[in-house]
Order: structure tokens, then sequence, then C-alpha cells
């Protein structure tokens, strides 16, 4: 992987390295991976679905997108993800922001990075 590439991913809090490793090194097979994490609508799924009160669909989305930043070390994201998770596996929309700021700024550096280093690639 291009310095510019990893400096990019790494700047937005994504774990190089350890992905690398969890996806045999193979980096086309990374990128394509990262290229569906920005087309994915499981943000906007939780973000509805905090905004409808739906505990069981935020639940859901908070869950599916916790493995998928997990399965990518998409660190920056996983930090502020899993705390949620926890709030909504116990049944509850307290605690859970209902903007969003922190989680939608950082997965929108997140995409950004991504859509840098893809088109380049």
């Amino acid at each position: 992987m291009k310095d510019t590439a990893r400096t990019v991913l790494t700047e937005a809090g994504i774990n190089v390295d350890t992905a690398l490793k969890r996806f045999l090194d193979d980096e086309e097979m990374y990128f394509e991976f990262l290229n569906s994490f920005v087309e994915d609508t499981l943000m906007s799924r939780l973000k509805q679905a905090v905004q409808n009160g739906s505990v069981d669909d935020a639940f859901e989305a908070a869950h599916a997108l916790k493995g998928l930043c997990a399965n990518l070390s998409i660190d920056s994201m996983s930090k502020m993800i899993v705390p949620m998770v926890e709030i909504l596996r116990g049944r509850s929309m307290e605690g859970i922001p209902e903007d969003f700021k922190g989680l939608s700024q950082t997965y929108e550096n997140v995409c950004a990075a991504i859509t840098k280093v893809c088109t380049v690639q």
C-alpha cells in the first residue's frame, strides 16, 4: 500500500496493519470492502431508527455497523458505536444522542478518506 494511502486511512482512524492482517495482506480485497462500507446504508438506518424511537431497529443497525467497523479495523468508529450497542442491547434509547454529531462527523471523515484512497488505487 502506498504511504500516502496508509497515512490518509490512519488519520481517519483506521488501523491499516490490523486490517491487512485480517485480509491476509490482500490489499485489493480490502479496498473492495472499504468501498462497500462507503456504499452501505447502516449509518442512515441507525439515524432513522433513533429518530423514530425504534430500539429494535436501532440495535440491529448499530450492531451490524459495529461488526463492519471491527472487521475493517475502523477503530475511530468502533470506539463510538460499541457503547451505543450496549445501551440499545438494554432496550433503551436513554443516552443515545439524537443528533449523532460525533459519530456522524467521524463517519463522514472515514468515508472521505476511503473515497480519496480508493479512487487512487
